[in-house]
């Protein structure tokens, strides 16, 4: 098989012009399941390609030289195949600049491998193998991307990601989930900027360019966490920052292990959509630092994960009584609702009264609760019973059930009722011995197969080994092949339901004194106050009749809105408009809009700014707005 010679200085005999070194691979070589041919050229511009070829072609030489001429003009990698010989050659842009094959070292094609990679800018491939964490960089787009520069650029390039790999990486670089052999995809995604690479080309105010990049401050771009990698974080990267520029700066991490011990808390926070409220969220949850906000849950709440997980059953509680006592806010979701308590009362406030509820006596009256003459309902079973050896399992089927269920393991089960009926969910009581939990597994209607969601003993405690493998095999029974007729008769039933129709309300219990008190403080919290200067701020009335939800991927916080007055509109003589680049998106609503028709009426000035953005808000919630008076010319 034709090798490389070492270091490659000069072009390699018997090439053609323009290239100085090839490597030719077998997939089985690589550790893959085929014997396709894999070549791999050191091109004399700094380039390397690489491709999947037939098996036949393997070490055949001929047909380099066409094949280089097709990808000679092709600087930015666009083509996806090209012809070789008689066979077609496809690019692997997310291969290896320097693959290594699964081969012992002393064999004669590893020795190959490794002379082909000592040819290549080590500089380069060092730096990019410094970046791998929970994605790969090494591969050989990114290496041409650099490589292949002029030098001065080049040496720019490799200063700027040494000094903010964090944050010029994912600028400069494509960020590979993982490095692969198959070919054909140019892999070529990046969060490209021109502003950041003409500073960075350029010699400019390269921190002032990643901080505009990001939407954080200069400070957090200096700050030594910016100065390394960072693996997973359930937060994705972008949004982390936004939540640690939040964060007072002698409290920010310093280290990313020291993301370890947040992580749950970084998943709760995930379900946030504004990016504004990850920066207000780190100002105040987190303005301790994270040591000094995880340590203490970590203590008492451990395991954290499962912890958080009742708490959304909780906040979905709350919703309901906040809907049915408190004056609340329009177009508030049990999200929102969650992030206002933690902004306004920490993470241990939300998890205390979480745990308070969960652990109230289930059997005592509520006099706002009749629980089994709610719902008289029966749902089909889809296993019924379930028993291997000691273990034992029952599908609850009727609510006054999941309500026995719920009293005897003093949890939550009761309130999950509404989810079976309407969702399909399946809740199973198991038993191994004197051992008890209850599971709730989870129906995808597009797949027709359960997922297991939960798995709770009494009072919410983990539940143990045995149990857990008792609770997959549940769910192997409930996706088996011979239950495909029942999974397919209640894909069929929960799609028949009419579009829209809204299922019937939860079964809550009433929050306890505590609980109802910090949730008037939370919901005073989460109306809007009027910043200085404004004369109204609330939700845009009617967006889902209007065009809005159509332009919304192009609306921002802080765009201007115009207030346009409808004086003949036949639903409202004191209705007022608002548009969004010319196009109406909705209305003020008619309950605040008097006092703004009159000063529209007087040709007073006023405009309108988007000052909330929620995608994931019901349509009569999703966008907020202010009115201010226009400032004078």
């Amino acid at each position: 098989m034709p090798g490389t010679a070492p270091g490659h200085d000069g072009p390699q005999e018997g090439l053609p012009s323009g290239v100085r070194a090839r490597l030719w691979l077998r997939g089985d070589w690589l550790g893959q399941r085929n014997e396709q041919s894999f070549l791999w050229l050191h091109l004399n511009d700094g380039r390397v390609l690489a491709f999947r070829l037939p098996t036949a072609a393997l070490a055949d030489d001929e047909p380099i030289g066409a094949l280089v001429e097709q990808f000679a003009q092709d600087q930015r990698g666009t083509l996806l195949e090209a012809r070789f010989g008689d066979g077609v050659a496809i690019p692997l842009y997310a291969a290896p600049a320097a693959p290594l094959p699964a081969l012992p070292w002393g064999d004669p094609r590893h020795h190959a491998a490794r002379d082909f990679a000592a040819g290549l800018d080590q500089e380069v491939l060092s730096l990019l193998a410094s970046l791998n964490r929970h994605r790969q960089w090494d591969s050989l787009r990114n290496y041409n991307r650099l490589a292949a520069l002029a030098p001065e650029r080049r040496s720019r390039r490799l200063q700027a990601v040494t000094r903010f790999p964090l944050l010029a990486a994912p600028v400069l670089l494509s960020a590979h989930r993982y490095l692969e052999f198959a070919g054909g995809k140019r892999h070529a995604w990046r969060n490209h900027d021109a502003r950041v690479l003409e500073a960075i080309d350029w010699g400019r105010d390269l921190t002032g360019a990643l901080a505009r990049h990001y939407g954080i401050s200069k400070g957090l771009v200096r700050s030594p966490i910016c100065a390394q990698m960072w693996g997973d974080t359930a937060l994705s990267h972008r949004r982390l920052l936004r939540l640690l520029d939040g964060i007072p700066a002698h409290r920010r991490p310093r280290a990313c292990g020291e993301f370890t011990q947040a992580i749950d808390l970084f998943n709760l926070t995930n379900l946030l959509d504004d990016d504004a409220d990850l920066v207000r969220l780190g100002a105040t949850a987190f303005r301790e630092g994270l040591e000094a906000v995880c340590a203490p849950l970590q203590e008492r709440f451990a395991p954290l994960g499962p912890a958080f997980a009742d708490c959304f059953d909780f906040i979905r509680a709350a919703l309901e009584r906040a809907r049915q006592a408190h004056p609340c806010p329009r177009g508030l979701t049990a999200h929102r609702l969650e992030l206002a308590w933690i902004e306004s009362r920490g993470f241990r406030s939300l998890l205390v009264a979480s745990r308070r509820w969960h652990e109230r006596v289930w059997d005592q009256a509520d006099p706002e609760q009749n629980w089994d003459q709610q719902d008289r309902t029966r749902i089909a079973a889809i296993l019924g019973e379930h028993q291997e050896g000691e273990a034992h399992g029952r599908e609850l089927c009727e609510a006054a059930v999941l309500v026995r269920e719920g009293e005897t393991m003093h949890h939550c089960v009761a309130q999950y009722w509404a989810e079976c009926r309407d969702r399909g969910t399946r809740i199973f009581a198991l038993g191994i011995g004197a051992e008890r939990a209850t599971a709730q597994y989870q129906f995808t209607l597009s797949e027709a197969r359960f997922s297991l969601a939960q798995l709770r003993g009494p009072h919410n405690a983990q539940a143990s080994g045995p149990l857990m493998a008792f609770a997959q095999a549940i769910l192997t029974e409930l996706n088996a092949l011979g239950r495909a007729p029942a999974r397919a008769e209640l894909a069929l039933d929960l799609s028949a339901r009419r579009a829209g129709q809204s299922s019937a309300p939860r079964q809550t219990r009433r929050l306890d004194p505590a609980g109802e008190r910090e949730l008037a403080a939370v919901l005073a919290h989460l109306r809007p106050a009027l910043a200085d200067g404004e004369l109204l701020r609330d939700f845009i009335a009617g967006y889902q009749f209007h065009g809005g939800t159509e332009l919304e991927p192009q609306m921002d916080v802080g765009d201007t809105l115009e207030l346009v007055r409808e004086p003949d509109n036949p639903h409202d003589p004191q209705a007022v408009a608002v548009r969004w680049g010319g196009e109406r998106i909705g209305y003020i609503p008619r309950r605040v809009n008097a006092d703004i028709a009159r000063r529209l009426d007087a040709a007073e000035h006023l405009v309108g700014h988007l000052t909330r953005l929620d995608a994931h808000a019901d349509t009569w919630g999703r966008v907020e707005f202010a009115i201010r008076q226009a400032p004078a010319h």
